[in-house]
């Protein structure tokens, strides 16, 4: 029933409201702009109803029931329609939903962008879906809506189109700063999505917030993705190469380190022998060296019977050397100095215990000190004795008779008393 139909049958109840196949709508506009007296106009919970007139805002009402009478709302009044008598208001009725509203899709190609690690253009695209909600319902409808009729699926896809301009300039921000890469965009979505909430386009100006960005998805074509996985796999390689190179240069510096401190040790055992001037054990040690490292050649058999014929004459001519050079320096006796009150210009006194040459004369003058018993060298095993050497000398007799003038008994031919010759 039409609003003439109303006047020429009395004023009656209209109801208004929003049809239930409306309900998905941002913004319903309600048909018609001229309402009886005492309509009732029902608003729900997540909705509120704005009235409009010459293009002019005019005053809102809450969810609820209400009763169109100026008594009871008093901004009505200027809403009345003098043609008809005062019983009709003229008015535009937006409703706006302003409660949140989810499961809004959105996506597009990004455009061109280049992975600052891999140093590729790539061509990525976003998909994704999105909750947003009013916060200023005629702020919206005048500077965004625009008190249009039309479909508001249209209207919003100025909001889808922000939303997509501000993943691109979140994601080239993070490529910038390092903190993501062409790699990561299969894990990346959340914390990509979190971040556009946080810096997305300021949308206080139409009087809108968006909440959440959910399922977001960043990929790539097919041949953009053949690239990527390409360069990935030639970094995963090239690190493998690197950790095997680490691993070499770890081993040959420890096996480096080993050698060093066997060589070490074998010099400080070279060195005590050295240094304990102790020839004859030293030329032992050598030849026996030299023995095992031929018996180790020979064993091993090729080069390795080579290699220790090498080490043999090695270490004999070490041994050798070292002897001639300890006889090129041999140690000299301290000198000795004459004792304190002793005459000037007297030959120095023999020392005790010191075993007397033999042959040698006595000086005249000089007091006789009893030699202390001198213990000769034991030959080695097998030696023949000084007796028997002696004895099988052709011509050298033993001469054990007293000496003529002093008597003393001494072995040899001169008397280790006197210097007499024995007869």
């Amino acid at each position: 029933m039409g609003i003439i139909d109303f006047v020429k049958g009395g004023v009656q109840k209209m109801m208004i409201l929003r049809p239930d196949t409306q309900k998905d709508k941002v913004v319903y506009k309600h048909p018609d702009q001229t309402i009886p007296f005492w309509s009732q106009l029902t608003v729900d919970s997540d909705e509120v109803c704005l009235f409009f007139k010459d293009g002019q805002y005019r005053g809102v009402l809450g969810p609820g029931r209400h009763t169109l009478d100026t008594q009871n709302i008093p901004f009505l009044g200027v809403l009345v329609d003098k043609f008809t008598g005062g019983n009709v208001f003229v008015s535009e009725l937006f409703f706006v939903t302003t409660s949140p509203i989810y499961n809004q899709g959105f996506g597009g190609p990004i455009g061109s962008m280049r992975d600052p690690e891999l140093d590729i253009r790539v061509n990525p695209r976003v998909f994704g879906t999105y909750s947003f909600r009013i916060t200023d319902p005629v702020r919206f409808v005048i500077e965004f809506w625009r008190q249009r009729a039309g479909d508001p699926e249209s209207a919003l896809q100025w909001v889808r189109d922000q939303l997509v301009m501000g993943v691109k300039s979140t994601l080239t921000r993070l490529l910038r700063s390092a903190e993501l890469t062409m790699m990561d965009l299969g894990t990346a979505g959340p914390d990509i999505a979190r971040a556009v909430v946080q810096s997305c386009p300021d949308l206080a100006n139409i009087g809108a917030q968006v909440l959440e960005i959910a399922k977001l998805n960043i990929n790539l074509s097919d041949e953009d993705q053949a690239r990527i996985d390409e360069f990935q796999d030639q970094i995963v390689q090239a690190k493998l190469d690197a950790r095997k190179a680490k691993i070499s240069v770890d081993r040959a510096s420890a096996e480096a380190q080993a050698r060093q401190f066997a060589l070490d040790q074998d010099f400080t055992n070279r060195a005590r022998y050295m240094n304990q001037l102790d020839m004859a054990r030293y030329q032992q040690y050598a030849a026996a060296e030299a023995t095992m490292g031929l018996g180790q050649g020979l064993a091993q058999g090729g080069e390795g019977a080579q290699a220790g014929i090498m080490g043999a004459q090695m270490a004999a001519g070490m041994g050798i050397g070292a002897g001639m050079g300890m006889m090129a320096h041999p140690q000299m006796p301290p000198m000795q100095q004459m004792p304190p009150g002793y005459p000037a210009g007297a030959p120095m006194p023999m020392q005790q215990g010191y075993p007397m040459q033999q042959g040698y004369p006595m000086q005249q003058g000089y007091p006789m000190q009893q030699p202390m018993p001198y213990a000769a060298p034991m030959p080695p095993p097998g030696f023949p004795s000084q007796a028997g050497m002696a004895a099988s000398s052709p011509g050298a007799a033993p001469s054990v008779a007293p000496c003529s003038k002093c008597g003393t008994v001494s072995p040899g031919r001169f008397c280790s008393n006197c210097g007499t010759q024995l007869g």
